[in-house]
């Protein structure tokens, strides 16, 4: 039965919630002298099978939150290459993420810690809520908006839901576009925007569908995210989607990862040159062609 309890809910629980679930303290005692259980810290077990952020979460004495469980959930997140954890108000006695009895040292041991804005549950993980919150609160704007529009595009919570999140993100909330399909098309959008840049999310071309971003009336950037996509089929149709885009007068711009990430100066300053030379817009030549 234990074993079992503790595979339904996740791999991680509290003696709390055990006991809630009919298993008593000799149960757990066997289980830990046999190895088929681990005991994380004081009051908290696992199976040896159980997600490792999340063991590691509740060994520092908290729950995994903020990007570290909302990568997990599939929402875009910049990774800062640290262990997000959300503990309980005034905690002490927080512990190293590898050894409960080494004290915890945020920066040796690679730990953020958030302070709840937004009770805690009695899980190990939190609620996409309470990782939302930490996120707005941990990551730069731009980063925090491309975790929301993720979360928000996955249907993981509902316009409604996120401006029910308390504090003081009300700016963050105007900046949202559900529509976003990656954190990438969020961060251009925002930047363009930042620049007074007329950008449109998510366009509809007949018989080339959906686009990323349209500046303008005819620049479409497409926005080729770090994981490969590039089997044959797909790079086939983003082909045969730039010659149709070719076709009806669009001029296309297709962005990796890295040109939005370490060289976006020298993207941006093609953009607004484009801008600048109208480039970006119909001209008379178009409309008598019948394009616009």
């Amino acid at each position: 039965m234990l074993l079992e309890l503790l595979s339904r809910i996740g791999g991680v629980a509290s003696l709390e919630a055990l006991s809630r679930g009919g298993v008593t303290r000799r149960d757990l005692d066997h289980a830990v002298r046999v190895g088929a259980v681990v005991r994380v810290r004081n009051g908290w077990y696992a199976l040896p099978t159980a997600p490792n952020d999340v063991v590691r979460a509740v060994r520092v004495g908290g729950v995994l939150s903020c990007t570290s469980l909302l990568t997990h959930l599939g929402v875009w997140c910049l990774d800062d290459g640290r262990l997000h954890v959300r503990v309980p108000p005034h905690a002490s006695r927080l512990r190293s993420p590898n050894d409960r009895t080494v004290a915890l040292s945020k920066e040796r041991h690679r730990v953020a810690v958030h302070a709840p804005e937004l009770a805690l549950g009695s899980a190990a993980v939190d609620g996409i809520e309470g990782a939302l919150s930490s996120v707005m609160l941990c990551s730069p704007a731009p980063y925090a908006v491309a975790a929301l529009d993720s979360a928000l595009n996955k249907r993981l919570l509902t316009l409604d839901d996120l401006r029910a999140i308390p504090g003081r993100h009300s700016r963050l909330f105007e900046l949202v576009d559900p529509s976003a399909q990656s954190g990438l098309e969020t961060l251009v959008r925002l930047c363009l925007r930042g620049r007074r840049v007329r950008i449109r999310p998510q366009v509809l071309i007949r018989q080339v569908g959906f686009v990323d971003l349209v500046v303008g009336d005819r620049l479409v950037i497409e926005l080729d995210g770090w994981e490969f996509h590039g089997t044959r089929r797909a790079f086939e149709e983003d082909r045969r989607r730039d010659l149709e885009l070719t076709r009806q007068g669009y001029e296309g711009m297709r962005l990796t990862y890295a040109q939005v990430f370490t060289d976006w100066r020298s993207v941006e300053a093609v953009i607004l040159e484009k801008v600048r030379r109208r480039e970006h817009l119909w001209s008379a030549r178009h409309r008598r062609a019948g394009m616009a």
